[in-house]
């Protein structure tokens, strides 16, 4: 018979918190969750898709959730990735209910909000709510939709910022996060991985990423939510499975999103000259400095 265990044994009743993941392309921040590299994806030929071209140039654009609790050491290491400049992607109201933000000496912060203050009304952003937590992919299609019409002056002002800073010796990175560096932020970087090039399922592996890059501070932002009173009206159950749907990042979102800018723009090309109003020229400059060939650096 085995010995019973003694109190200090026993098993806690408190979860094991997952660990900040710290494989590439995460880098480990104190105090900012799903911080990572864009880079390091491979691109393929625009003319056969099964043969990679080269890859996605790393140490330029890096993508996270907000610097609210980011910790010396974390402000430390974000000069040290080279970080010149943050672009914060939240709406007043969000930035003023999470305590401000936080200045950083030798960091710009740019403030280039996707939604304007009228659309990000209680009963807009509830909207918002339901469609991330919705049942399949058509409305979080919706409203990823809505993020990239509404945002796209935001993404013509960070992408403007990098082909003018990029040519630096050496260049200067840049930061751009929204709350949680999920949704908001999650669906830019894809579609500016898919005008460089990058094949749709490594896109939908990215935007998963996600899911690992959030899990250590998931109980955090789900408590958030239902504090404010998230989904109160389903009862306290179904409530709290309707935020954890919401802090999630699902592949079938991101490929039903795929499948969407192909339908409503003929592919990333068409959103980018028709909505962020880039000309050929940018496009092909930025693809220049962001794909590195095979071979290169």
């Amino acid at each position: 018979m085995l010995p019973a265990k003694s109190a200090k044994e026993a098993p806690s009743s408190t979860p094991e918190r997952a660990p900040h993941p710290d494989f590439f392309p995460f880098h480990v921040i104190p105090g900012i969750s799903n911080f990572r590299d864009i880079g390091g994806w491979p691109v393929a030929s625009p003319t056969d898709p099964s043969k990679v071209i080269g890859h996605v140039r790393r140490g330029i654009l890096y993508r996270g959730s907000d610097t609210n609790r980011v910790t010396d050491e974390g402000v430390k290491m974000l000069r040290e990735l080279g970080i010149k400049t943050d672009f914060d992607l939240r709406s007043k109201q969000q930035i003023e209910k999470t305590g401000g933000y936080r200045d950083i000496d030798g960091i710009e912060r740019k403030w280039t909000p996707v939604f304007a203050d009228e659309q990000y009304t209680e009963e807009a952003a509830k909207k918002r709510y339901e469609l991330y937590a919705g049942e399949g992919t058509d409305g979080i299609v919706e409203a990823f939709v809505e993020i990239l019409t509404s945002g796209a002056p935001m993404f013509s002002a960070v992408l403007h910022h990098l082909l003018v800073t990029i040519s630096s010796d050496p260049p200067p990175a840049l930061f751009m996060h929204c709350t949680t560096g999920n949704n908001r932020t999650g669906v830019f970087i894809s579609l500016l991985l898919l005008l460089l090039g990058v094949p749709s399922s490594s896109v939908v592996d990215e935007y998963a990423l996600s899911d690992k890059g959030l899990a250590p501070t998931r109980h955090i932002n789900i408590g958030r939510l239902l504090k404010k009173g998230a989904f109160e009206e389903y009862g306290p159950e179904e409530a709290r499975r309707k935020c954890e749907r919401m802090v999630g990042a699902r592949a079938e979102s991101m490929e039903a999103l795929v499948r969407e800018v192909q339908r409503r723009w003929a592919g990333p090309e068409g959103y980018f000259r028709e909505c962020v109003g880039l000309g050929e020229d940018e496009i092909a400059r930025l693809r220049e400095v962001l794909v590195v060939e095979l071979g290169g650096a």
